[in-house]
Parts: structure tokens; sequence; C-alpha cells
């Protein structure tokens, strides 16, 4: 492999990703060429001089040119890739059960890779046309010359969007009551216990109510319920961000919709909009603590842990396998559990009065992200596993 083909202008988080990999290919000594997504004519140009016969691989994220786009149709309802015989490799940064269309579909010669190895069991259970699939969990980018810890603008900074309950029950169009009872059913249990997997909890619902449910309805099923993930995931971030904002402590929040929370504090909550993945991390670089809740992550980990370290500020977060695995609690990091959240704001006020502690974990925290974290070792790691 000499050559690496990349996606640009589609989604702008998996953009930066993909910059941030392809430095360190370069470094490798592999040339790498974005296929510009706004550009499609110039990038059918493009390509045919860049392309090298045997030599070049294309790498995505979340099926980004394998889901059947115009652009990258080539000649008799045939895939570009298909046509020049290019080997594929995707990166679901996603459950799974995101992908079902894109995942059912005809692909040769694709390799899967996922960021929570029980993403991984799930693939190759469900999809074992696929064959041996890869973990490869996210990581963390540094920006240069962080601000001193005492001098840090934020106390505590949350990055992700809100989505309100009106604005998710579109996804429920169409679904009959007692479907919505039976998801509600589901969610009413991941609230009550929090550790249980998304996937194998959804499917041991869907085997109790259908004791012969095939495994492509399964499947299907469990694409038609996406509302489950995207509810528990909003729950559980309101009931987080707005404990911290009524136990008096400010948190500037990045992404959309957090007016519409309906914290009874909203004055604690620095509302700064949906902001780029740069922009993101210049808060953290400039916040004390950086907090992270897992989108149902329970064996993989969110690039916002490793953000958070890399820029120098605490990290604190509901953990999974992985990182219990990889971090010391304490020491490079801080857990708590979505069990007992309620302890949260008072592990946050601990870390605010204790400043030389926090700092102390800040640093050990960056220096043990910069060794193993970073999206340089996860691009290391890919080029391992395209070299298999």
């Amino acid at each position: 492999m000499k050559k690496i083909i990349l996606a640009k202008h589609a989604v702008e988080t998996l953009e930066f990703f993909s910059i941030q990999m392809a430095e360190t290919f370069q470094e490798a000594g592999i040339e790498v060429w974005f296929w510009d997504l706004e550009r499609p004519e110039k990038s059918r140009k493009e390509f045919q001089s860049f392309y090298q016969k045997g030599e070049t691989v294309f790498l995505t994220f979340n099926f980004i040119g394998l889901s059947e786009e115009a652009q990258f149709e080539w000649r008799e309802h045939k895939s570009v890739w298909e046509i020049f015989e290019i080997p594929c490799y995707c990166i679901m940064v996603d459950s799974p059960v995101y992908y079902f269309k894109q995942l059912s579909a005809v692909h040769n010669d694709l390799t899967l890779l996922c960021i929570d190895r029980q993403h991984v069991k799930f693939v190759e259970e469900y999809y074992p046309k696929y064959g041996k699939v890869y973990f490869l969990p996210l990581g963390g980018t540094e920006l240069s010359k962080n601000p001193a810890y005492r001098d840090r603008k934020y106390d505590v900074v949350f990055a992700g969007n809100y989505v309100a309950l009106p604005n998710l029950m579109k996804h429920l169009k169409g679904v009959d009551e007692e479907n919505k009872e039976f998801y509600f059913e589901i969610i009413q249990r991941l609230k009550e216990e929090p550790n249980l997997p998304l996937e194998q909890t959804m499917i041991s619902y869907l085997k109790k109510e259908i004791p012969k449910i095939t495994r492509h309805e399964i499947l299907a099923c469990l694409y038609g319920m996406v509302f489950v993930d995207l509810y528990i995931r909003s729950y559980f971030r309101r009931e987080i961000v707005c404990s911290l904002a009524e136990a008096g402590i400010r948190v500037a929040v990045l992404g959309k919709d957090w007016e519409l929370s309906q914290c009874k504090n909203m004055d604690n909550l620095i509302m700064a909009g949906q902001v780029d993945s740069k922009t993101c991390l210049e808060y953290m670089r400039n916040a004390k603590i950086s907090l992270n809740i897992m989108p149902w992550f329970k064996e993989g980990a969110h690039d916002r842990i490793f953000n958070s370290m890399l820029q120098g500020c605490v990290s604190v977060t509901d953990t999974s396998q992985y990182i219990t695995e990889k971090l010391i609690d304490g020491q490079d990091y801080i857990s708590f559990s979505l069990e007992k959240r309620e302890e949260l704001p008072k592990k946050i006020k601990k870390l605010l009065s204790e400043s030389g502690y926090a700092e102390k974990i800040a640093l050990q925290g960056r220096q043990k992200a910069v060794k193993e974290h970073t999206w340089k070792q996860r691009a290391l790691t890919f080029l391992k596993i395209a070299d298999t």
C-alpha cells in the first residue's frame, strides 16, 4: 500500500479525524489524497491521476463513499472502488444498528473497524459475511501551547448537543402505540440499569416479544429502534449537565438546543452553541474540567476523553471496560457512574476547590494520552491492520 484515499466535506467531525490520520500516513511515506464530496467532477478527474493499481486503498468513516452516492458510481451501476478493485476500510463511529442498509448491501473487499469491542462482536455475529472485524478506538488531538491550569477561563466544559423530547418524537412517526410502549419499556430498563449494553438489551427484548424472530428480522427491527439510543443518550446528558448547573457549578455547553433543556438554573449554563472540532478543543484548553457522558459505549471510548486529557484539563467521564483497562481512575482521569450520578456535583466541586490535586491529574492524564491515545497511534494501528 502506497496511497490512501480519504473523504472530505461530508461530516465536519469525521473530516477532522481523517486529517489527523492523514498527517501520520504522510509521515510514514504514504501518499494521501482527499476526495472532495462538494466537487465531485473535479474529484473524479483527480482520482484517475492519483490512483495506482494494486497500491491504493480507500479509508472512510460511517460508510461515506460506500452508500450508493451518485458521484462514486463509475459505470454499469458499479462504484469506482469496484471498477478499479480498490480495497475499502470503513470505521464506524456509532452503533452498527444505524447502518443496517449499508451493512446489508453487497460490498466487495470491505474491511470494517469499530470503536467499541461490543460493536465488533455484534457485527461478527450478525453480519458474518465481513469476516474478521477490527477494534480501533477513537483518538484525541492536541493543540499547542496549553495555558496554565490556574489561568483557565472555564470551570467545566461539556461538548455535545441536547435533543429535546419533542424533537426526538419525530423518529416515532408512523409507529403504533403498542410499539411505542415497547420502546419506552426498554428505555426504562436502561435508565434503571445503565450498565447494560444497548444492542444486546434490545435484542433480548425482541426475542422475548417474538420468540421465533430471525436474524434479518432482528436487524431490521433494531434499525427501526434507534429512537431508544437517541432518547437514552439525551436523557442522561440533560440529567447530568443540569444537575451540575443546579448545584451551582458553571458549565460551558458546546452544542445545539441546550436552551430547551428546562434546566432549573439556566444562568449556570454558558451556551456556546454548535462549534467545529477545533473550536471545541480551544474551549477544552481553556477549561479546568471537561465532562464526558458516553454515547453508550461499554467497551470503547469517546474522543472527548482523550481530547480533554491532551488539552491539559481533568477528564471526568462515566467509564467502560476499555477505559478501566487503559486509564487509572484518580490518576489519569476521574470516573463517575450513571447509577450514582447524584455524587458527581460533589466530585466536581472537590476538583475545583483542590486545584493542586486537579492539576496533578490533568498533567498525568495528558502524559498518558500523548503516549497512547492520539490519532497518530490510531493511524499507526490502522496501517498494521491494512498490512495483515
